[in-house]
Formats: C-alpha cells, sequence, structure tokens
C-alpha cells in the first residue's frame, strides 16, 4: 500500500510537482469530457425517442383527420348539414392529436432535463464503470 501513497512535498521537486499536477489536469479533464459526452448522448436519445413520437402523432392526426372527416361527413350528412358533421370530426381529431403532442413534449422536456442535470449523490464506482 505504500507505493500508491503520494510522495511527501520535500521529497518531490518543483518540475516533479508540476509534471503530476498537469497529468492529474489532464486526467481530470477527460473525466469530465467523457461525463458531457455521455450526458449529451442520453440527451439525444431522449430527443429521438420523442421525435418519433411527435412524428407519429403528427401523421397519425392528418391521415386520421382526412379519413374520418370524409367518411363521417358522408354518414352524418343524412342527418345533419355536411359543414356541421366536418367541423365535429376534425375537431375532435385534431384534439386527440394535440393531446399526444402534448404528452411527447412533456417526455422531451423532462427527458432532456434529467440527462442533462448531474446526480445528486455519484456512487464512488460509478465513473469506472461508464
Amino acid at each position: 500500500m505504500a507505493a500508491l501513497r503520494a510522495p511527501e512535498p520535500s521529497d518531490e521537486s518543483v518540475g516533479a510537482l508540476v509534471v503530476r499536477m498537469r497529468t492529474d489536469v489532464e486526467r481530470i479533464v477527460r473525466a469530465e469530457t467523457a461525463l458531457i459526452q455521455l450526458r449529451l448522448t442520453a440527451a439525444l436519445r431522449v430527443v429521438r425517442a420523442a421525435g418519433l413520437g411527435l412524428l407519429a402523432a403528427v401523421l397519425l392526426g392528418a391521415g386520421g383527420f382526412g379519413a374520418l372527416v370524409a367518411g363521417g361527413v358522408l354518414l352524418l350528412a343524412a342527418f345533419v348539414p355536411p359543414w356541421i358533421a366536418a367541423f365535429a370530426l376534425g375537431g375532435g381529431l385534431l384534439i386527440i392529436a394535440a393531446a399526444i403532442a402534448a404528452v411527447e413534449a412533456r417526455v422531451l422536456g423532462r427527458g432532456i432535463g434529467e440527462s442533462l442535470t448531474a446526480p445528486a449523490d455519484p456512487s464512488p464506482g460509478e465513473f469506472a464503470r461508464g
């Protein structure tokens, strides 16, 4: 265990201390860079997942809007004027699409926030696991 202990300051020259300090600073900078890269990668995964969900919501909303409004207007035209049927069905589908988009936006915001914030109390071996 004595080999792992740092030598006393009086045993090292100023040059050796500077070299050791430079090595320590390089190691710290590399560790911080790796941590930032890990957090950004996690944030990009969240963006990708939420982006796919938002895209699905938009496509489903547009496709559903067209198909159901056309079919619903034809069906309801026998009971109410066609313009009322179109507004009722179109409005309902837009409300559903907006709800899906709101949920995905919340997931996106929360996921990015969690991936970019530092953990409250990292465990001792957390950085070694990578």
